[in-house]
């Protein structure tokens, strides 16, 4: 696959700043893998990994599919078969739980998904949608049943609005962050709304993050609105990097032409929510701001990383481990590799 490419150069400035105000304590890691090949055969491509150092393991979503895996690719265990959408996903230390999006759905995703598994598709009035907690202590070997080591919370919020208000989609980013605000909070579980792309709303050129507190995400305790122009299908994946305090939206181009269309935007968790009324709405909501936002056309900064949207995972240390789909015969499976963001400047380097 190509390396990533993210202009990042012109924001550099403003990302070591928020380095030094979000300083965190040097991250003790073990020897970690550079690159490699995940040794299965998928017939859907990767949605999201998620990184457990205590175990030596990745978890990693395909679709309906979910493994653990060691350093070297080989597949510890998995559930094989998840009747819906399993998506983006992110590993609490603490809770030794990991977290997913779960869609259930009946759009043109959903439909097929039920296709794949040879299943009848959901109808608008079942759809809803997941966080799926997922005991990995009890996650032992292939073929490990669902309910052995799954648990499902309802995104009542997701659900409501889907199909009607801001564009809503359903769910796929999820993340683990400081609770947001001048001075962040203790961590807290962030889920993001996917957002479908049409272009003749006016609704939906916002971002929306549910916030819920750990261990256990009952109800979001808060729900904010992220303008980042249009998307296609929202938040796929999403990552907190405790190296300069920002949580990382990744996204598939958008298609409005008024709007840079990005593929990853950042999101400081070091600030005051603010009360307004976001464009193209019509109520006052809890806003953020995006990284670079004073510089940048219509408040709207971002980069080009379209690699991001099929898995990130930021380790701690200012490195990332990033999740892009590799044919193999017979499917597809995943390559996960280490990147800086020096390798990522030096990449954008070589393409101009």
């Amino acid at each position: 696959m190509p390396a990533p490419m993210l202009r990042l150069r012109f924001l550099l400035p403003l990302l070591l700043l928020a380095a030094c105000a979000c300083r965190q304590p040097v991250v003790s890691l073990p020897v970690l893998p550079d690159s490699f090949s995940v040794r299965t055969v998928q017939q859907s491509h990767v949605q999201g990994i998620a990184l457990d150092v205590e175990g030596r393991c990745f978890y990693v979503s395909f679709t309906t599919c979910l493994q653990k895996v060691d350093f070297e690719g080989n597949v510890l265990a998995s559930v094989d078969t998840l009747y819906g959408h399993l998506g983006a996903m992110v590993f609490d230390p603490e809770a030794r739980r990991l977290y997913a999006s779960l869609e259930c759905k009946d759009d043109e995703i959903g439909r097929g998904v039920a296709a794949k598994l040879g299943v009848e598709a959901y109808g608008r009035e079942e759809s809803r949608f997941y966080i799926a907690c997922f005991d990995v202590d009890a996650l032992t070997g292939p073929g490990t049943p669902a309910s052995r080591v799954l648990e499902l919370r309802l995104v009542e919020e997701a659900t409501a609005d889907y199909g009607t208000r801001y564009g809503c989609a359903g769910i796929d980013g999820v993340a683990i962050a400081p609770r947001i605000g001048r001075r962040p909070g203790k961590p807290c579980l962030y889920v993001a709304y996917g957002i479908y792309g049409d272009t003749t709303r006016t609704d939906n050129d916002n971002q929306i993050l549910l916030e819920y507190e750990l261990p256990v995400p009952e109800h979001a305790s808060a729900k904010y609105f992220v303008r980042t122009g249009n998307t296609t299908y929202g938040v796929q994946n999403m990552t907190y990097d405790p190296a300069d305090g920002n949580l990382y939206l990744a996204v598939y181009r958008g298609r409005k032409r008024q709007f840079p269309n990005h593929t990853l935007f950042a999101v400081p968790v070091r600030q005051r929510p603010r009360t307004e009324v976001p464009a193209g709405l019509g109520e006052p909501q809890a806003v953020l701001r995006l990284a670079g936002a004073d510089g940048a056309p219509d408040g709207i900064s971002g980069w080009e990383f379209a690699d991001a949207s099929t898995g990130i995972c930021a380790v701690g240390d200012g490195s990332w481990y990033n999740a892009v789909p590799e044919p193999v015969p017979g499917g597809q499976t995943c390559r996960i590799r280490r990147i800086t963001l020096n390798d990522i400047i030096s990449a954008a380097d070589e393409k101009d």
